[in-house]
C-alpha cells in the first residue's frame, strides 16, 4: 500500500520531465485524424484541433495551447506537466503521485486548468516571485481576493464574482502540491499546500446541492418568441425551401452554361425588348448589396441591377465580369429601360398568400427577393427552426450541435395512435470526450422544425445542421431582420422585446411550465401534456439518456412549485381564507397541527417563526402528497380514497388520475380561492350555452347540474372564506 507523504517530506525533484519528448496525443489516448498535426510534451504550442472525436461545441482556440503566455519558463514546464497528467492520470509516474486526479480530464477542462494556472503564475511573476517555494498562503489569498471581483468596465462598479467562479481558481491553484512528486522544474516548499484542510468550496462559501439558478425566460418574451418561430416554421417555411430548391436548381444548370461574348449581343437585344414590351422589371440587386450601394456618391444608373441574374435570361453563366457587358452598361436601350421599369427582385414575384399572424387576412408570403434575399431569409428562418427545436424539446446546447442532417426518424404506432418522432444526437456532459449517441423522443412541431431546417440548408446527410448554437446573438438578428425588411408588418406578428435569450434558459422555461402548467399551453397550439409525454417516453427507452435528467430537473421544479402551493395555502390558512371541498377539513387540521409547531418555535427561539425554510420544512412531507389540477388541489395521501382510482379500476396506482378528478365527491379533492375564477367563469360559459336558443333542450338539461354544481363550489369557498375571516 502506497504510504500517504507526511506534511513536512522533502519532494525531490527529476532530473528531467517524466513527459519528456512524449507525444501528447498518444499517451492520452486521443485519436487524430488522418494527416493532423501531433504535438510533443517539449512543444511550446500544443494544437489538438485535428482531435477526430471532438464535438461540434468546442471551439478551436480550446483547443490551441500556447505555454509561450507563461513568462516563466520552469513554470511552463510546470504547467505542461500538470496538463498532460489530468489529460492521461494513469500514466505511470502519475500513479505514484499519491494525491494525483485520478479520472481523466477532457481537452476542455485541461484547457481550463492551463489558462487558470498562466494566470496564476503570470500574477505571481509580477509580485516578484522567481520560485514556487516563495509561495505563501498570505499571497494565495491575495491573488484571490483581486480575482474576486470582474473586470472593470467604463461606467460600470465592478461586482464579486459567483462563489462557483472562485472554487475554480482555488481549486487551479491547489492542483500544484498534487503532482509535487511528478514535477521537474519547480514546486512548492515542503508542506505547503493553499488553504490547506478546507475544499475549493469551503473556502470561497460555495453551496452544495443548490437549486438551478438558470431564469426562465420572462412571458413577454417568450410568448411573442414562440409565435414568431412557429408562424416562420408552419406558414412562410415551405413557401422558402421550395423557392430554395428553385434557386439552387438554377444555379446548378448555370454551371453549364457559356460566359457571355459578343455573340449574345443580339440575344441579349431581344431580351431587353421583350422586357419593353412587357414592362417586366430588370432582376434587383439583394437588400445588402442595395445598402452598400445606396451609402456610394456616384453609383450609377445601373448599380441595382443584378447582371448576372439578368445574364440567365439570355443563357450564359456570368454577365457582369465580360468587357461586353461593360460596353453594354452605356448601351441607351439598357439605360432607358431602366428608367421605365425599374428594378425588383428576381424570385417569387408572383408570391402564394398566405394569412396574416394577426388577423388572418390573405397576404403574398413575401415581396419579389434577389439570390441574395433568399439565403439571408433562409438563414433567419433556420434561427426559428433553432429556437423552436430548443424551446420545445428541451435539450442543451451541446446537444443541439450535436444533430445532423438525417437525424429525424419517425415510427408509425398502431391505427389512430399517431406517431413517435426521434432526433438522434450526442450527449456531451458528464460524458467522455466526443459524447455518446443518443436519441431524443420530441413532439411533431420540433420533427417539422428540422425537417425544415434539412431542407433549407441543403446538407448531405451527416452535415451539421444548425452550425453555432448562438441563440441569443442570433436572435438579435433575427428582430433586427423583421423589422428592417418590413416582413414584421407584413405578418403582423409581434414585436420581440429586448431581453436576454439563450439555451439554457429556454430548457429552464420548459421543465417549470411542465412541472407548473402540466395541462396548459406552452403557447398557441403547443400542449405541454404533449411535450410531457414525449420526455416520459424518451425516458423509458433510454433510462440512461439525457431525457432521465431532463426529467429528474423538471420533477425537481415540479417539487418546489408544490412546496410554493402548499405555502401559500396555508398563508391563505393564517389570513382566515379557508378552503372549501370535501378534503378542506384534513387539510386544516394538518394546517392548525403546522400552526401550533410555529406558535411553539416562537416561544423557543422567535427567529425561527418569520424564517421560510423553517415553514417549508415543515410543510414539505404535506406538499409531496400535492397534485395539480386545473380547478382543484389533489392531496394524494391514502390511494384508497381516491374517487378517481375507484372509478378507474385501479385502487393501487401511486398517483391519482387527475384528469378523472371530480373535486366535489373526492375525499382529498380542496378548492381555494386561487380556483374561484375557475369555477365562476365555468359557471357563467354554461350559463351562456343554457341561455342560447340552438342548444338542444336535451343539452340544456344536461349543462344545468353542471352550471349549479360549479356555482355551488363558489358559493361554498365564499362561504367558507367569510367563516375564516368573521
Amino acid at each position: 500500500m502506497m504510504r500517504r507523504p507526511l506534511p513536512s517530506d522533502p519532494v525531490p525533484r527529476r532530473p528531467e520531465s517524466a513527459f519528456a519528448q512524449v507525444d501528447v496525443c498518444e499517451l492520452a489516448c486521443l485519436q487524430l485524424l488522418a494527416g493532423a498535426q501531433r504535438s510533443l510534451f517539449d512543444d511550446d504550442q500544443w494544437i489538438l484541433t485535428g482531435l477526430a472525436q471532438r464535438h461540434r461545441s468546442i471551439q478551436d482556440w480550446e483547443l490551441k495551447w500556447d505555454f509561450t503566455e507563461i513568462l516563466n519558463p520552469a513554470w511552463r514546464v510546470v504547467t505542461k506537466e500538470i496538463v498532460l497528467a489530468l489529460l492521461a492520470p494513469r500514466f505511470e509516474p502519475v500513479l505514484q503521485c499519491p494525491l494525483a486526479v485520478r479520472a481523466v480530464r477532457s481537452p476542455r477542462t485541461a484547457n481550463r486548468a492551463r489558462i487558470q494556472l498562466t494566470a496564476w503564475f503570470n500574477w505571481l511573476t509580477s509580485r516578484g516571485i522567481r520560485t514556487l517555494a516563495g509561495v505563501t498562503q498570505e499571497l494565495c489569498e491575495q491573488y484571490l481576493e483581486e480575482r474576486s471581483w470582474s473586470v472593470p468596465e467604463p461606467d460600470k462598479p465592478q461586482r464579486r464574482l459567483d462563489p462557483d467562479t472562485l472554487s475554480e481558481i482555488v481549486r487551479t491553484m491547489k492542483l500544484v502540491p498534487l503532482y509535487g512528486e511528478l514535477l521537474s522544474t519547480d514546486g512548492h516548499r515542503p508542506g505547503f499546500t493553499p488553504w490547506p484542510g478546507k475544499t475549493a468550496a469551503a473556502v470561497v462559501g460555495a453551496k452544495r446541492g443548490r437549486a438551478n439558478r438558470v431564469p426562465p425566460v420572462p412571458d413577454h418574451i417568450l410568448q411573442p418568441l414562440l409565435a414568431t418561430c412557429l408562424y416562420l416554421v408552419n406558414d412562410v417555411g415551405p413557401h422558402l425551401a421550395d423557392l430554395l430548391d428553385e434557386l439552387r436548381a438554377d444555379v446548378a444548370a448555370a454551371e453549364h452554361l457559356p460566359r457571355f461574348t459578343v455573340d449574345h449581343l443580339p440575344a441579349m437585344r431581344e431580351v431587353l425588348a421583350q422586357m419593353r414590351s412587357a414592362r417586366e422589371p430588370l432582376p434587383a440587386i439583394s437588400a445588402q448589396k442595395a445598402a452598400v450601394v445606396e451609402e456610394q456618391a456616384d453609383s450609377g444608373p445601373l448599380a441595382y441591377l443584378a447582371a448576372n441574374r439578368l445574364g440567365r435570361k439570355i443563357g450564359v453563366r456570368e454577365l457582369s465580369r465580360s468587357w461586353a457587358y461593360r460596353r453594354l452598361k452605356e448601351n441607351p436601350t439598357l439605360l432607358e429601360l431602366a428608367a421605365k421599369v425599374g428594378f425588383v427582385g428576381a424570385w417569387a414575384r408572383v408570391a402564394a398568400p398566405i394569412p396574416r399572424a394577426d388577423t388572418g387576412e390573405l397576404v403574398p408570403w413575401t415581396k419579389p427577393l434577389a439570390d441574395g434575399d433568399v439565403e439571408i431569409m433562409a438563414g433567419y428562418v433556420l434561427t426559428a427552426c433553432l429556437v423552436l427545436t430548443c424551446a420545445l424539446s428541451g435539450m442543451r446546447t451541446s446537444e443541439l450541435a450535436e444533430i445532423t442532417v438525417g437525424a429525424r426518424s419517425c415510427e408509425r404506432l398502431a391505427p389512430g395512435t399517431g406517431s413517435r418522432f426521434r432526433l438522434a444526437s450526442r450527449v456531451i456532459k458528464w460524458k467522455p470526450f466526443g459524447g455518446v449517441p443518443d436519441e431524443w423522443v420530441v413532439i411533431e412541431e420540433v420533427d417539422r422544425a428540422v425537417a425544415l431546417a434539412e431542407r433549407l440548408i441543403g446538407r448531405p446527410i451527416g452535415e451539421p445542421l444548425f452550425g453555432t448554437i448562438m441563440i441569443g446573438d442570433r436572435l438579435a438578428n433575427l428582430r433586427t431582420w423583421l423589422e428592417r425588411s418590413g416582413n414584421r408588418e407584413r405578418w403582423g406578428l409581434p414585436l420581440i422585446p429586448q431581453g436576454p435569450v439563450n439555451a439554457r434558459m429556454l430548457r429552464r422555461t420548459l421543465a417549470q411550465a411542465i412541472a407548473e402548467r402540466p395541462g396548459g399551453l406552452l403557447a398557441a397550439k403547443i400542449a405541454l401534456k404533449h411535450i410531457s409525454v414525449a420526455t416520459t417516453e424518451g425516458y423509458a427507452a433510454r433510462p440512461g439518456g439525457s431525457q432521465r435528467l431532463f426529467l429528474a430537473e423538471i420533477e425537481e421544479a415540479e417539487d418546489h412549485h408544490h412546496v410554493r402551493l402548499t405555502v401559500e395555502a396555508f398563508r391563505d390558512f393564517q389570513a382566515g381564507r379557508l378552503p372549501s371541498g370535501p378534503g378542506a377539513r384534513g387539510l386544516i387540521e394538518a394546517f392548525a397541527h403546522v400552526d401550533a409547531e410555529l406558535k411553539e418555535a416562537a416561544r423557543s427561539d422567535p427567529k425561527v417563526l418569520q424564517h421560510d425554510a423553517h415553514l417549508e420544512s415543515l410543510l414539505r412531507k404535506q406538499a409531496h402528497t400535492l397534485h395539480v389540477g386545473p380547478a382543484n388541489f389533489c392531496w394524494f395521501r391514502d390511494p384508497a380514497k381516491a374517487l378517481c382510482l375507484r372509478l378507474a379500476g385501479t385502487p393501487d396506482a401511486t398517483k391519482p388520475l387527475v384528469g378523472m378528478c371530480d373535486s366535489a365527491r373526492c375525499p382529498q379533492a380542496t378548492h381555494h380561492p386561487c380556483h374561484r375564477p375557475v369555477w365562476a367563469g365555468q359557471a357563467e360559459s354554461l350559463t351562456v350555452f343554457i341561455e342560447s336558443p340552438r342548444v338542444p333542450p336535451g343539452e340544456r338539461r344536461r349543462l344545468i347540474p353542471e352550471r349549479e354544481r360549479a356555482l355551488r363550489v363558489v358559493a361554498e369557498l365564499d362561504a367558507s372564506i367569510q367563516e375564516g375571516t368573521v
